[in-house]
């Protein structure tokens, strides 16, 4: 569900990346998160479990115009993929706005792919988001390595609707710029479309990307307590006009409180150091 902020003149849009565990989910975020702009993106966060982890950040893209001289801001998130954390998961995606499937191509992964898929469209309906009326881009990807389904495959299993697709290598860093190029550029269309509202482009051009690197990130805990000093988002309706400018208030941190609280039903969760383990493949 779009942010609408008045005091800032931002609108904010949730992209949730999904998939099983181990998939790349973390290495897409980690990747995004070292190669844009300090200035553009917000701290990123990582709550983490005994064996998983949720990533958060908030990026602002000039390069992608305004809807009614508003900024457009994308929250970027994962999900943790272990089978046991699924009521995390549904909590991650209330109030998506688009998804990135992000599925592993090792042919030993086509079930854990499939379970996934299908998990995510249940906790889509139980967040009351129809599954098939957001935008859902997939990534197929480690297709850096040996053994994997070949496309035809994946989309047998994964892509019945004919979702836009991108293969990728999170490890080595392609595919990863261009995945959150379309489901951005899919999900302004998709706003437009669904609200009536033009999207006025910008004239600046994008900065191309930095190299990718695989060093690891290091968050600290300190990040959560400096993150996002800005107003607190509205709800609302964009086919609506808008109602009177509001006073400015204190912006919300990620749900980490909620989150905590769930999981303690699974394990305890708290803020961690993500460059305490390997990247995702």
């Amino acid at each position: 569900m779009a942010l609408f902020n008045y005091a800032s003149k931002e609108i904010t849009l949730k992209v949730v990346y999904y998939g099983p565990g181990l998939c790349g989910k973390t290495t897409n975020l980690q990747q995004l998160h070292e190669r844009m702009s300090s200035d553009k993106k917000g701290k990123l966060l990582s709550l983490s479990t005994d064996a998983d982890r949720t990533l958060f950040f908030d990026f602002m893209p000039v390069q992608l115009g305004k809807i009614k001289d508003f900024n457009i801001r994308f929250q970027l998130y994962t999900v943790p993929g272990q089978v046991r954390y699924n009521a995390t998961r549904k909590l991650v995606l209330k109030g998506a706005d688009a998804i990135v499937f992000v599925a592993d191509s090792q042919t030993a992964m086509k079930d854990q792919n499939v379970d996934s898929f299908q998990n995510m469209r249940e906790n889509l309906t139980a967040n009351n988001i129809n599954p098939d009326d957001i935008p859902v881009v997939l990534q197929y990807n480690k297709r850096d390595l040996k053994k994997i389904m070949s496309v035809d495959d994946l989309n047998a299993d994964l892509n019945p609707k004919g979702n836009e697709i991108i293969e990728a290598s999170a490890y080595e860093g392609w595919g990863v710029d261009e995945t959150f190029q379309i489901v951005t550029k899919s999900l302004l269309k998709f706003i437009s479309k669904k609200h009536n509202i033009k999207i006025d482009e910008e004239e600046e051009e994008a900065k191309p990307a930095a190299k990718p690197s695989k060093d690891r990130i290091n968050i600290s805990i300190e990040d959560k307590a400096n993150r996002l000093l800005e107003e607190e988002p509205i709800e609302v309706d964009l086919a609506e006009p808008a109602p009177a400018p509001m006073e400015p208030a204190s912006a919300p941190e990620p749900p980490s409180t909620e989150w905590n609280s769930l999981l303690e039903d699974d394990t305890p969760a708290a803020v961690a150091d993500t460059g305490s383990s390997e990247l995702e493949s």
